[in-house]
């Protein structure tokens, strides 16, 4: 939806890392191929670095926008908006560089993924690059303080006892975007998994993932949630984190209480 892409666009942590890492890769004349375009922002900074040619494929009614986008920074004549499944489509080149932000709060949950891996099978020159190179998930235990709202259940309003209300909530799965400190971590955070876009193939990451970790706590602390978030390897230097300690994004960390 628009509101998601305004969301994401402005999440300047996020965005001004990949304008960053397109820079530095992306050569004048490069072919890119953008997976999941959106709202196009990915491939406007790819044709302002130089590409002669820009597949920015969207199945959502966002192409659109982005078309809207495309025209308004009089990059019509570089960019081809392409409003359709990247399985469903042909391309008459190969490309120099596919850029995608298909990561959800712990990397693989938004099951984007897949679809790039299979544009660079189908779509990227031998020794071409994928942008994000490699995408680790991670974990570890925390202490937050109580959520707001199912604070507001113990508190006796209206003079009644209401706390059963909050019970359930306490055992929903929870992503905020609010700050996990690092102090509120009990124990360092271990690797669920790494994505990488050189080595992993389109048939493995459609496979369930699972991780079995080991937290070793270095204080004496009261946990009551795990955190999640990734950090990303975007191209060359260039890097990207949701971590407590990483500037605020909008994916937030991802809370299991």
């Amino acid at each position: 939806t628009l509101p998601t892409h305004r969301l994401m666009v402005r999440d300047e942590a996020r965005t001004d890392a990949f304008r960053r890492a397109i820079e530095a890769t992306i050569k004048p004349g490069d072919v890119v191929v953008d997976v999941g375009a959106g709202s196009g922002i990915l491939s406007l900074f790819a044709a302002k670095a130089g590409a002669a040619r820009v597949y920015a494929v969207e199945r959502s009614a966002a192409a659109q926008v982005a078309a809207q986008l495309v025209s308004a920074n009089g990059f019509g004549s570089v960019i081809q908006i392409v409003q359709a499944d990247i399985r469903s489509i042909q391309l008459g080149e190969k490309a120099d560089v596919i850029v995608s932000e298909w990561m959800g709060s712990v990397g693989v949950d938004e099951n984007m993924l897949g679809p790039v891996l299979w544009a660079r099978d189908h779509f990227l020159k031998q020794g071409g690059t994928v942008i994000p190179a490699k995408v680790t998930a991670w974990m570890a235990p925390v202490r937050t303080a109580q959520r707001s709202d199912t604070l507001y259940f113990h508190n006796r309003p209206y003079g009644l006892d209401l706390s059963a209300l909050s019970e359930p909530s306490v055992h929903e799965l929870l992503m905020v975007r609010r700050r996990i400190r690092p102090e509120d971590l009990a124990a360092p955070a271990q690797a669920l998994w790494i994505s990488d876009a050189s080595a992993d193939s389109a048939e493995t990451v459609r496979k369930p993932y699972t991780a079995s970790l080991r937290f070793q706590a270095r204080r004496s602390a009261r946990v009551n949630a795990l955190a999640a978030w990734f950090t990303a390897d975007l191209a060359g230097p260039v890097t990207l984190s949701t971590a407590p300690d990483a500037p605020d994004t909008h994916w937030g960390q991802f809370l299991l209480p």
